[in-house]
């Protein structure tokens, strides 16, 4: 059931605005990323129907049918960043770069309850 919710969800990404401007700057990472935007979506649906990282990761991956999510440690640039609005909560999507092999990485983050009219706090 939640592996459809998911699937279902994870399709109605709507992207609110886009910043394509590259940040050099170091951002420090220790979480799990995934393969494509879309992907990272199912992943911050996933954990906001309370499922632990690990239970996300594997959800997003019989939708994909093959791991496409997984934990990463080590320090990268902001490539692009989009807002995206989905059922009521408004999520930032950051495509992360890796100095090291240059491979791109995404996270999604739920930033606002639209509902509540509050904003969430990340720990």
């Amino acid at each position: 059931m939640l592996v459809a919710a998911v699937l279902v969800l994870s399709l109605s990404v709507v992207a609110a605005g886009d910043n394509d401007a590259f940040d050099p700057a170091p951002y420090p990472v220790n979480g799990y990323l995934c393969e494509s935007a879309e992907y990272a979506m199912a992943f911050a649906t996933a954990i906001a129907a309370n499922a632990d990282e690990e239970f996300a990761k594997n959800v997003v991956g019989k939708i994909a049918k093959r791991e496409v999510c997984g934990r990463y440690i080590g320090v990268a640039s902001i490539q692009q960043q989009k807002t995206v609005i989905e059922r009521g909560f408004v999520y930032r999507l950051t495509a992360l770069q890796f100095r090291e092999d240059k491979k791109i990485a995404w996270l999604a983050e739920r930033i606002f309850d639209v509902q509540d009219r509050t904003f969430i706090q990340r720990v």
